[in-house]
């Protein structure tokens, strides 16, 4: 791993930050391999990016209207084998309403990603699991 992957692949993912935070989804998408895997914060195991961009689709617009306050910030970068990279990132959404009845909830959680590099050169994720730090909650009656 060189500067210029470090470069190339933080570059990726602030572009992935930016698509996420403006819901643009088949852009987001494309910065997938067509066999991605993703795994949610809630443990939903989509198997291709076409699964992952749709599921990503499926958003309320109270949920979608939000997003401006998303942040993420790679924690590391570190190569696992030629052209294959694994990276930490950590993300912080304050303020969520999961539904717009609910009470704000400064969410954070971690995103571990496995990136491989194109023939064309170009970084793509081929696996992603998105972790809540905070999401216990989500299973407390209420």
């Amino acid at each position: 791993m060189n500067e210029t992957d470090e470069r190339d692949i933080r570059q990726l993912l602030a572009t992935y930050t930016d698509l996420w935070v403006r819901h643009e989804m088949d852009a987001w998408g494309a910065l997938f391999t067509e066999d991605a895997d993703f795994i949610t914060h809630r443990g939903i195991w989509w198997r291709s990016r076409r699964e992952n961009v749709a599921g990503h689709q499926d958003v309320p617009d109270a949920v979608l209207a939000q997003k401006g306050d998303y942040t993420q910030e790679v924690v590391s970068i570190r190569g696992v084998a030629p052209d294959v990279a694994l990276v930490h990132t950590a993300w912080s959404w304050p303020g969520h309403r999961p539904r717009p009845s609910a009470a704000p909830e400064d969410r954070r959680g971690l995103v571990t990603l496995l990136l491989v590099r194109q023939p064309d050169g170009a970084w793509r994720i081929r696996a992603a699991h998105n972790t809540r730090e905070n999401g216990l909650d989500d299973f407390s009656a209420r």
